[in-house]
Order: structure tokens, then sequence, then C-alpha cells
């Protein structure tokens, strides 16, 4: 009786959260700024079906799916060579043999795509972009990987299976909770539109400023080196060095910019198999395959890989890295510190692909071994020698990043730490600038309320299911687990909202171990009632969220998050379609194609095709450069060396970093007003409508 009341309770809490999940009021709609409405609005479109439909087939509508079919090769090739790559790292330090198999193909798939990132910028900075330098080390681990599992098949045919590091719990719930066959089918949907969406044309500002413009600078380079225009392009760059290589393989920017995102997009489906293999070992298949659906239906989740972001791929190897830690620690199952040095080196993926790695992974796994892995003889002594392994296999899986930008720069942190190592083209005006935008100022108990509150429920690409379901978490028999998860979540969000500038993604790479809990949660009882109102409660939440992942964009922090969603249209319409090609940039491709561009506010250059010269708002301005303090004739003589036929000025992007992140002052109309009466500019002979923009030609 007293567990069926418990049940009930749950039951009215979980309504409790959808109600008011439903009742915040959000950011207006796209197109009518400052118009707010509530969430619970957006289920409205499952009454009108079509309404799909017409994003998903693009304006005019069209359909065509063999257009990706050359992506969805590349990518699939780049993650198979990763996987077997690592799983030979992983025979050769016999994991495997301790491991589950999902599990072992979880962990090699990440130690591989890590492991290739890093032999790209190895050849990237000596200056081998060349198509056999990649497809020959491939060729080579597919035959060895192939020729080893048959192997491996025959000795285990003759053997008595390994004993794993830990035996799996046992299935107590199975099959009575949630049917296998509901989790996978509405799981399916999300896994579709996670691929789908990434192989789409990137609209996100970052995306086109350095996640993939990066990569098309070092693809037509030749090389890997310091970028003084743009400042990101000279941070950790892991995830971006698989669209580099997908680039170079394809021997085309644009197609390896779409098999790259591709890739990227994978790691959100290798953490949700992660969360599987990890429920299977510390709670049940269902515990695992709650976390899951959970992880891989969250908006966020969704947002961040469609769009071409990094911050999926960091939660992959956060938590892979945690779970490896863990699995290190269970019943000395691992006394060679063989999964402890996989947990390193994972953090180190972690740090690969930006800094916060450092500060999210590495850093409290490392405390975490140092003060937990202590010898039998003495339990109050910290463990020096594991966390050093820890470390050194940390600094294996990110250190190249590191030793580049010291050797490049003089800062192995570039651009950050500058009062501590300076570093090239670097100021201490620039770092102030950078410091008053990427540090928090408000430590009010009010901004306080306020994060959590975005973390826990108003955040607007959040899921209804993850939060409730993993406070169970704490109701059931696996407290503890769900306990170790809570601190680590909120280890990261204190830092999170103590260290950096509190944008939503920053906090993302968390959620896996919110959708574990949520796993736990969801298992906490084996109650007929609570079985059929989690099932009532899965399919209602994934449903809301797959509207609000087709149907819906946000106005957030007054930024326009604008989420393609024609998953169906052709490639080749959605290049070049206005919505996220200006008619600029289009104008420009057509009649500057032969020339060079000077691009003045814009550092989105990812769609010209032809060579630009661009800097972030950060970065030193090329247009002071060239003009301040010349004469005409040295102005019009720096213009020739350069190359450049054309100058596109953006006065509303320039408008808007002198609201946010600062902009030089110099660059004003009368600049340009005198290099046209000078002669050194000319207008243009036809130009588009568009009053923030400002182009001319150089005679």
């Amino acid at each position: 009786m007293m567990r069926r009341s418990l049940g009930l309770l749950a039951i009215a809490g979980l309504i409790a959260y959808f109600v008011l999940f439903f009742s915040v009021d959000m950011p207006g709609l796209s197109g009518t700024p400052g118009k707010h409405f509530v969430r619970g609005q957006l289920l409205l479109n499952l009454l009108v079906p079509e309404s799909f439909f017409d994003c998903w087939f693009g304006n005019p509508p069209a359909f065509s799916i063999a257009d990706r079919v050359p992506v969805a090769l590349l990518a699939a090739g780049i993650v198979a060579w990763a996987g077997s790559l690592g799983w030979l790292l992983l025979e050769a330090f016999r994991l495997n043999r301790i491991l589950t198999r999902l599990e072992s193909l979880v962990f090699a798939v990440a130690v591989g795509l890590n492991a290739v990132s890093t032999y790209v910028l190895a050849m990237g900075l000596m200056g081998w972009l060349g198509r056999a330098v990649f497809v020959t080390p491939a060729v080579l681990t597919f035959a060895t990987a192939a020729w080893l599992l048959r192997r491996r098949r025959k000795e285990e045919a003759l053997a008595a299976p390994p004993k794993p590091l830990a035996a799996a719990a046992p299935d107590q719930d199975e099959p009575a909770l949630v049917p296998r066959w509901l989790l996978g089918a509405l799981a399916a949907p999300f896994v579709a539109m996670i691929f789908l969406g990434a192989m789409l044309p990137p609209v996100e500002f970052d995306v086109r400023e350095y996640h993939l413009q990066v990569p098309k600078e070092f693809y037509q380079e030749g090389r890997i080196g310091f970028l003084p225009h743009n400042v990101y392009g000279n941070m950790p760059l892991g995830t971006e060095m698989l669209s580099l290589l997908a680039t170079v393989l394809a021997g085309d920017w644009w197609l390896g910019a779409l098999a790259g995102k591709t890739v990227i997009a994978s790691y959100a489906v290798l953490t949700a198999l992660g969360l599987l293999a990890a429920g299977r070992r510390l709670g049940s298949t269902t515990s695992g395959g709650v976390a899951a659906l959970v992880y891989v239906s969250l908006p966020w989740v969704i947002q961040v890989s469609t769009l071409g972001l990094v911050d999926a791929a960091l939660g992959c190897y956060l938590f892979l890295a945690f779970y490896a830690v863990s699995l290190s620690q269970r019943e000395r199952g691992d006394p060679s510190g063989r999964v402890l040095l996989l947990a390193g080196y994972l953090a180190g993926g972690a740090a690969s692909c930006k800094y916060p790695g450092l500060l999210f992974v590495v850093v409290p796994l490392a405390v975490w071994v140092f003060f937990t892995r202590r010898p039998c003889v003495d339990r109050w002594r910290p463990a020096w020698k594991p966390a050093g392994a820890f470390l050194l296999a940390a600094a294996a899986g990110c250190g190249l990043w590191f030793a580049k930008n010291w050797a490049l720069t003089g800062n192995p942190t570039y651009p950050l730490l500058y009062s501590l190592f300076g570093g090239e083209t670097w100021t201490p005006e620039k770092d102030r600038q950078w410091n008053v935008v990427h540090r928090p100022h408000d430590f009010s108990l009010r901004s306080f309320a306020g994060d959590v509150a975005r973390v826990a429920l108003t955040s607007p690409w959040l899921s209804p299911l993850v939060m409730p379901l993993a406070a169970l978490g704490f109701a059931g028999r696996r407290r503890r687990g769900t306990a170790l998860l809570a601190a680590y979540f909120a280890l990261v969000i204190a830092a999170w909202w103590l260290l950096t500038h509190r944008i939503d993604r920053f906090w993302i790479p968390v959620l896996p171990l919110a959708a574990m809990a949520a796993g736990f949660g969801a298992t906490w009882s084996r109650d007929r009632v609570w079985r059929y109102a989690m099932i009532v409660f899965l399919v209602a939440g994934t449903a809301a969220n797959f509207v609000a992942c087709t149907a819906a964009t946000f106005l957030a922090d007054s930024a326009v998050w604008y989420q393609e969603n024609a998953y169906f249209a052709p490639l080749d319409q959605l290049r070049k379609t206005p919505r996220r090609v200006g008619e600029w940039h289009a104008y420009l491709n057509r009649e500057a194609r032969h020339g060079r561009v000077l691009l003045v506010g814009d550092a989105q250059p990812f769609d010209l095709e032809m060579p630009v010269l661009y800097n972030t708002c950060f970065d030193d301005s090329i247009l002071e450069l060239l003009v301040k303090g010349r004469s005409p004739q040295q102005v019009r003589a720096a213009l020739a060396e350069r190359g450049i036929t054309h100058v596109y000025v953006d006065w509303d992007e320039i408008a808007r970093y002198r609201r946010t992140y600062g902009y030089p002052e110099s660059v004003q109309p009368d600049v340009f007003d005198q290099l046209v009466a000078d002669g050194i500019l000319a207008p243009l002979l036809v130009t588009p409508e568009h009053g923030g923009v400002y182009c001319v030609r150089v005679p």
C-alpha cells in the first residue's frame, strides 16, 4: 500500500511538472520579435500535420534523398575507420576482453574518432593534406581489424570467455516496465532526425564562422597553421578535424563540410548507445533504454547536433570518461589501470573539442581519481600514480592541440591566460574585450535563481522528461548512482555559472548525466500503475519533443535560432536559398567569383565561393591595417597586393558588435566615402536592395 501511494505521488509530481513545463512563457516565433507564447501552444501543430510537410520539403516543395547518399557514405566511412582503429587500440590494451560488446563498440568509436582527429591535426601541421595520407592508413586499419577479429573469434571458440570487468546488473524489472520495442520505436524518429538534419547545409552563425569555415580554410591552404584573422580557429578543434578529413577525402569543401557535420552529429547517437550500455551494467536494460531515449529525444541535443555545433560531442566524451572512471573503480576490477587510461584518453578527447573540456571533464575526473583510487594498505592516502596515469592519458588525447598553440603563438591556451603566457597578435586591449564578453558579471541571488530555473524548466530546447525522471532516481534502488550523477551535474553547472558567460549551450554537455539519472528514475518502481504511467509519459514527452524539433523556431536571448527542417528538399536548392544565403552573398558568388572580397563586419564567409579576407570582432581589423594612416596611393597598392576586387561592409553586423562585443570605432561610412572620392573604390553598377550593407568594387 505504501509503495502504491508513493507511485501515485510520483505520478502527480510528473503531471505537475508537465503542466509547469508547457505553461512556460517562451520567446516569440521567428518574424515576430517581442511577441511571446506559451510553450504548450506548440502542441497545436499536431492538429495540422500538413505544417510539418511544409517544413520538410522546402519552399517550393520538392523531394530528394539521393543527393544525401554521397554525404552519408563519406560520413559512414570516417566513422567506420574510427571504429576500427579504436577497436584495435582497445584490443592492444586488452580492454575488449573485460567490456561488454556494446561497451566495446561505443568506446572503440569514441577513442577512434579522437585518434583519427589527432592524426589529421598532425598531418595538417606538417602540410600533408593529400588524400593518400588518409586513405592508405584507413585501408590498413580495416585489413588489420578484419584479420584480428577473425583470429579473435577462433580463439574464443576454443577458450572459455574472459571474466568481465564487473558483472552486469540483473534485469530484475524486465520485461515488465517498458517494452523494448516501444523504446526503439520512440527513439527511431529522433535518430533519423539527427542524421537528416545534420546533412543539411549550415545555418548557424558559429558554424559558418569557424566550425566549418576553419576546416575549409585549412583545406584551401593545404596545411594547418595560425589564423590571425579568426581567433576561434586557433582553439582546440578536435571535431572540426573530422570535417577537414571529409573535405580532403571528397576533394570538395562543400561536400566535405556536410559529411563532417554528419560525423559530428553521430556523437549524439553514440552517447545514446553509451547510456544504453551503462544502464545495462549499472541498472537494467530498461534503465539504459529509457536513458538513451530521453537523451536522443532532447531538443537541445537535436538542435546542437543538426546545426553542426560540437557541444554534444563534448558531452559524449564527458559521459564516457565519467563512465570509464566508474568502471575502473567497481570491485577492484581494473587492477592494471587499463580502464583508467581509457577514461583519461576520453577526457582528453573532451578537451580537444573545446577549452571547457578541461574545466568540465579533465580536472574534476582527475580529482575524483586522485582521492578515490587509494592503495589498500592506506585507505586515506591519495593515489598519485593512478591520477598521474589518468592525466598522461588525457595529455595523449588533447596535448597536440596545446603544443601546436604553444609553438605557433607562444601560448598553449591561446587566447586564454594571456596575462600568464601572452600570445601572438593578442594584446591587453583584446584580452580585456574578450574577458568582458566571456566572463559572468551578475552574481546576485536573483540571477542565480533565474539560471537554475533555465536549467531545470525554462530553457527553450529542454525536454519535459529529463528533469522530473532524474529526480525520481533518488526514490529507487539506485540512489547512490543517482547521487553521484547529480553531484557531477551540479559541479558542472556551478562551473558554468561561476566561470563562463552562461550561454545555455555551455551546459548541454552535462545532459547525458541527467539522462542516465532519468533512466534510473524511470525504473524506481515495478508497480503496474507506474508502468502504465511511465509509458504514457514517455509517449507524451517524446511527441512534444518531436513537435518542438520539427516545426518550431524560437527567438532566444534576442537572437533568432533558425532551425532548418527541410529534411527532404534538394541540397542544391537549400545551398542557394535566400533563407540561409543573403542576397549580397549570392550576388558576390555570381559577380566576383574570379576576384577576392574583403569582408568588413561580416564574419560568416563559409558560403562565399571566391577567396575572401575577413576578421572576427576580436581580431585586428583588416580594413584598418589597409587604410589607417596611409595615403591614397598606399591604400591602392595594398589592395592590389592582396588582389582585392570587392569590399563588402555589413553595417548591421557592425552595429550589433558595437552593442555587444565591441568593434573599432574607426570603421565609419566616411572612410568609404573618401576612398570613393579618391577613386580607390567605385560603386557597383547593379546592387541588391539592402539598406544595412555597403558594397563597392576596386576599379
